[in-house]
């Protein structure tokens, strides 16, 4: 499964935008770009994401109402979501990590900034679930010695 490519789902409403963002991310990540963010949950309905790449404002559903709906959902709360957008200031930054977004990435980004970034959030939400799993076979654990006692 480690070498089995990472699925990012790419999401804005500026085709060239897409373009971009798969024509960077294609050779190391299996990418699906989403004109929108009503078509990313019916993707969601089909693939299973390890990230989510966001623009804010995008019409009909914007990226702050998309997450918000992401984190709702326990099928998809956990999965990470970097908010790529054209809109840089302060306020529009602080709204979207305080929403659950793990990164925030001004448009246009640095290539190699974005590809590492990306790596590391990855790399996290790996190990978020390692952790997890240990949790569970700890406490599976616990339980069946509680229940069997030496």
């Amino acid at each position: 499964m480690a070498n089995e490519q990472k699925k990012i789902i790419a999401v804005d409403d500026i085709p060239e935008n897409l373009a971009a963002i798969r024509n960077t991310l294609k050779d190391l990540y299996e990418v699906y770009p989403c004109p929108s963010a009503m078509k990313m949950f019916e993707l969601l309905e089909h693939v299973k994401a390890d990230l989510i790449m966001l623009d804010v404002g995008m019409p009909d559903m914007d990226g702050y109402e998309a997450i918000k709906k992401l984190k709702s959902d326990d099928r998809f709360k956990d999965i990470p979501v970097i908010f790529l957008s054209a809109m840089n200031d302060e306020s529009s930054e602080m709204e979207g990590l305080k929403l659950g977004a793990v990164d925030y990435i001004h448009k246009p980004f640095v290539t190699p900034l974005l590809l590492q970034r990306i790596k590391i959030h990855l790399s996290m939400s790996e190990q978020q679930k390692t952790i997890l799993d240990r949790n569970r076979e700890i406490e599976d654990f616990l339980k069946r010695i509680s229940h069997n006692p030496v």
